[in-house]
């Protein structure tokens, strides 16, 4: 059984680490994780990492309780000319799901949630549930937090009839010669 498990373990490695598909570090490269368990769903091309899941990219981080990655199945033709639709490492990762204690950090920006979804084809992660970002010593509060990876765009929403909150830190003080006293 730890056979098998190793060598889904490193087949979801060399998955991870497919090129241009997975990204949640702006300049891509390797994804590497480390989780408690770990389950391989072949017939719905499902992995399901557990406990004090850790994945990075890059200068990118994302922690969670659970996440769960979706593959694509791979349309190149195996040596047969058939199609290979089987395996952990026949697709690239079109979906991640972190669920409870979310965390994702990057070099200027952190934020954290109670769930977060990554979609490939638009290249964002959307974070819900009692959102806090930072960035520097600026703090943004709201329900909803929509991070554009490329283009480094954030959005942030409010929940129902509230408002978002947040404090700046300037930094600087009052420019010279201006006391503000006339």
């Amino acid at each position: 059984m730890k056979t098998v498990a190793f060598a889904f373990a490193a087949a979801a490695v060399a998955a991870l680490a497919a090129p241009a598909h997975a990204q949640i570090s702006e300049s891509g490269g390797p994804v590497s994780y480390s989780a408690d368990n770990l389950q391989y769903f072949d017939n719905e091309h499902r992995l399901v990492l557990t406990g004090n899941v850790d994945i990075v990219q890059n200068d990118a981080r994302l922690r969670a309780n659970q996440i769960t990655l979706y593959f694509t199945r791979s349309s190149a033709p195996n040596a047969n000319g058939q199609s290979q639709n089987g395996g952990l490492g026949s697709g690239d990762i079109q979906r991640m799901i972190a669920e409870g204690d979310v965390y994702y950090v990057r070099p200027q920006q952190s934020a954290r949630g109670d769930r977060a979804d990554y979609e490939t084809s638009t290249d964002s992660v959307t974070f819900t549930g009692n959102v806090v970002v930072a960035s520097e010593e600026n703090v943004i509060r709201g329900e909803t937090l929509v991070l554009q990876i490329g283009s480094r765009q954030t959005t942030i929403r409010p929940q129902n009839g509230q408002r978002v909150r947040g404090v700046f830190v300037p930094r600087h003080g009052p420019p010279q010669g201006n006391s503000g006293a006339n």
